[in-house]
């Protein structure tokens, strides 16, 4: 059962994200947060989604190296509860527990002035370099996963949470996000966002890692 669900998945990512190819572009775009600490790179394109739809795409990049073991990165990641506070969701829930490096996961955010309640099932899986000193986590959406509720859907996001030890105690910490909205959104609504809400994110994560207890 679990060989035939990261297969399953391992394959509907692949039909999602090549749906996706056409349409990007390589207008990147650049931005460094105040303090200098995060770098972040970001991408708007479109795809056409499962109903022959255009829709937005976002990617985004953002790499920033900070005084934090690695095993507290791992720590907060696996601690599924704990994602709604730096990714800003409502409520980041654990639906089940697949073996010791793979989970199906839930995400749920309320309705505000400008969107409605959006929710989202994924797996993730966690792959680890003990030698290399590296540990990487990657949340692939599967909305088949958890029975469909009157919030909107995401479809079609993908995210890379990886971690690399560096000389001096030192943790690069890079977050890879791609993902496509579940409801219409106006364009420049969503650009406005960026590079904040990277910024955001990222200086999020590395609050709550620095105090994560081992």
């Amino acid at each position: 059962m679990k060989k035939v669900l990261k297969t399953r998945t391992i394959l509907l990512g692949m039909v999602l994200f090549s749906t996706c190819l056409s349409a990007q572009t390589t207008e990147w775009k650049t931005a460094t947060s105040k303090d200098g600490k995060v770098m972040a790179k970001y991408n708007f394109s479109t795809r056409i989604n499962e109903n022959g739809e255009k829709a937005p795409v976002v990617e985004t990049i953002a790499t920033t190296i900070e005084h934090i073991p690695i095993e507290n990165a791992v720590l907060l990641m696996k601690d599924i509860s704990k994602h709604k506070d730096f990714r800003g969701e409502k409520s980041s829930e654990l639906v089940e527990t697949i073996s010791n490096n793979e989970w199906i996961i839930y995400y749920f955010n309320e309705k505000s002035l400008i969107a409605p309640s959006v929710d989202g099932s994924y797996i993730m899986t966690f792959e680890e370099d003990k030698k290399n000193k590296t540990a990487t986590f990657t949340i692939m959406a599967d909305p088949t996963l958890v029975t469909e509720t009157d919030a909107s859907r995401i479809t079609y996001a993908k995210e890379i949470y990886s971690f690399k030890e560096l000389h001096g105690d030192q943790l690069e910490i890079t977050i890879k996000t791609t993902v496509s909205p579940g409801f219409k959104v106006p364009s420049i609504l969503m650009k406005k966002a960026f590079p904040k809400k990277i910024f955001d994110s990222m200086n999020k994560f590395v609050v709550l890692a620095k105090t994560e207890k081992r």
